[in-house]
C-alpha cells in the first residue's frame, strides 16, 4: 500500500496552499493533523507532511490523530489502514469506548481527545480536512436555523473553536470542493476510505443538505459536477468578499493593554464609542476579530446587543473571550473562565526602602513605615480602611479583573497602600 512518504506532484492551486501555510507554521511549530481516512483528510495529512519535508522542519513536531467513533463495522479497518498509511510517524489512535454516540458527544469526546494531545506536547495549530463543500454546507445549515449573511463565514482558514483550549484551527482546504479533492488523490494513488453514512440522508441535517440541495443547484448552475461550478465558485467569492471587507473594520479602535503574567490572556479596549451605536453586524465582526463567533446563536447575538445597549457595569463571556463594561469603557479580554478569582500566592517582606519587583511587578517602597510589611496581593479576607477590598474597589471603579492582582501593602489582613 502506498504510504505518507512517496513523492506526489502538486498542482499550481494547491501550491498556493503552501504559501498560506508559510504565514502560520514556522520551523518550531508543532500542528496536529487529524486523520479520519476519508479523501479531504488523507490529502491534508500528505500536503503537511509533504509541506514539513520541503521546507526541512523537524518531523518530531509534526503530530497526526485518529478517532475511531466506533459506529460503524468498518471503523477497525479504517484504524489499521490509517496505523499502516503513517507508520513511521507520530500517531495517536483514540478509541471511543462509551454507549452513547450521538453526534454532539462524539464530537465533544473527540474534541477532549484533541486537547489532551495539543496540552501534552504544546501543539500551536489543530489541522483540520474542512473544505469548501463542508463551508458551504454548514452555511446552510445556519440559514435554516434563521441566520443572515454574516453567518455565511462558519469556517476560515485560520480559525478558533471553543472545544479546543489555545491551540488554533488550520483548514489548509477550504477553497476546494470534495469532489476536486477526491479527483487529486485518485490521480496521485493517494488511498483512501469512505464513509457510507455521508449517503443516508437519514443520518444527519448536513446529509440531508449534501445530498438532496447542493447537487440540484449544482445541476440548476448547467453543472452536475463540483469541478467547475459556477454555484460553488460564487459562494467561494462571496466567502472572499465578506472576509476581505471584515478586515477593514475599524470602527471599534482597539488600543492593546499590557498583558498580566497573572492572567495569561490577551487584551484590547475600547473608548469613546457610543454603545447605541453597536449593531448586529459589528458585534459579529468583532466576534470574528477576536475568534469567538464559533456556534454562536441568534439568541446570544440578541442578549450581547442588550447587555451594551444598557452600558451598565458587568461583563459577557463567550468563547474564552470576556467583554466587560466598566466605567465608560468596553474592555476585551480573552482569558479562562473567572480567571479573576485567581489569588497570587506571593509574598515579600519590605526591608528597606526601595524599588521592589514582586512577581513582574515593579513597585516603588518610599516610605520607612512600610519596613516589616509585607507586599503582596490581595486576600479574600483584606480590608482597606472600614471597607473590605472587594467594596473598596467597586468605590474606586477598579475593574473587576484588576482588583486580584493588584500589588498591595499589607499588616495582616490590612492594606496600607495599594498600586496600580
Amino acid at each position: 500500500m502506498k504510504s505518507i512518504k512517496e513523492n506526489i506532484t502538486l498542482s499550481n492551486e494547491i501550491q498556493q496552499v503552501f504559501t498560506k501555510l508559510s504565514e502560520n507554521i514556522f520551523p518550531n511549530t508543532k500542528v496536529l493533523v487529524a486523520v479520519s481516512g476519508w479523501p479531504d483528510s488523507m490529502l491534508t495529512s500528505v500536503l503537511i507532511y509533504k509541506y514539513f519535508l520541503e521546507n526541512k522542519f523537524d518531523l518530531n513536531n509534526l503530530f497526526f490523530v485518529h478517532c475511531n467513533h466506533k459506529t460503524r463495522v468498518e471503523t477497525d479497518d479504517e484504524e489499521k489502514f490509517i496505523r499502516s498509511f503513517f507508520d513511521g510517524l507520530i500517531l495517536n489512535v483514540c478509541q471511543y469506548a462509551w454507549s452513547d454516540k450521538s453526534e454532539n458527544v462524539l464530537r465533544e469526546w473527540r474534541y477532549s481527545e484533541f486537547n489532551k494531545i495539543i496540552q501534552k506536547n504544546k501543539i500551536g495549530f489543530l489541522i483540520t480536512g474542512h473544505n469548501l463543500t463542508d463551508r458551504i454546507e454548514s452555511t446552510f445549515m445556519n440559514m435554516c436555523r434563521g441566520s443572515g449573511l454574516n453567518w455565511f463565514l462558519s469556517m476560515k482558514f485560520v480559525d478558533q473553536n471553543n472545544l479546543i483550549d489555545w491551540a488554533k484551527i488550520l483548514r489548509p482546504l477550504l477553497s476546494f470542493t470534495k469532489k476536486q479533492i477526491e479527483k487529486f488523490c485518485d490521480s496521485q494513488n493517494i488511498p483512501y476510505r469512505i464513509d457510507s453514512t455521508n449517503f443516508d440522508q437519514d443520518t444527519s441535517f448536513r446529509n440531508r443538505i449534501r445530498l438532496s440541495i447542493l447537487p440540484k443547484l449544482a445541476e440548476i448552475s448547467n453543472k452536475n459536477d463540483e469541478f467547475s461550478c459556477s454555484f460553488f465558485e460564487s459562494m467561494k467569492q462571496i466567502y472572499y468578499d465578506i472576509e476581505s471587507k471584515q478586515d477593514d473594520l475599524y470602527i471599534w479602535n482597539f488600543v492593546a493593554i499590557k498583558v498580566s503574567p497573572y492572567r495569561n490572556a490577551d487584551f484590547a479596549f475600547l473608548r469613546d464609542i457610543p454603545f447605541w451605536f453597536i449593531d448586529e453586524n459589528v458585534l459579529l465582526a468583532v466576534l470574528r476579530k477576536f475568534n469567538a463567533y464559533l456556534d454562536v446563536t441568534k439568541k446570544t447575538l440578541d442578549d450581547f446587543l442588550q447587555f451594551f445597549h444598557k452600558a451598565e457595569q458587568g461583563y459577557k463571556y463567550i468563547n474564552w473571550v470576556y467583554f466587560f463594561i466598566s466605567n465608560g469603557k468596553i474592555y476585551i479580554i480573552k482569558a479562562k473562565q473567572n480567571f479573576w478569582e485567581k489569588c497570587i500566592e506571593k509574598e515579600i517582606i519590605i526591608d528597606k526602602i526601595w524599588n521592589v519587583e514582586i512577581w513582574k511587578n515593579t513597585v516603588n517602597i518610599d516610605s520607612s513605615e512600610f519596613i516589616g510589611k509585607a507586599l503582596r496581593y490581595p486576600k479574600p479576607w483584606d480590608k482597606f480602611g472600614s471597607k473590605s477590598w472587594w467594596k473598596y474597589c467597586i468605590n474606586k471603579k477598579i475593574p473587576i479583573f484588576w482588583r486580584n492582582f493588584v500589588p498591595v501593602v499589607a499588616d495582616w489582613n490590612e492594606i496600607l497602600k495599594y498600586f496600580i
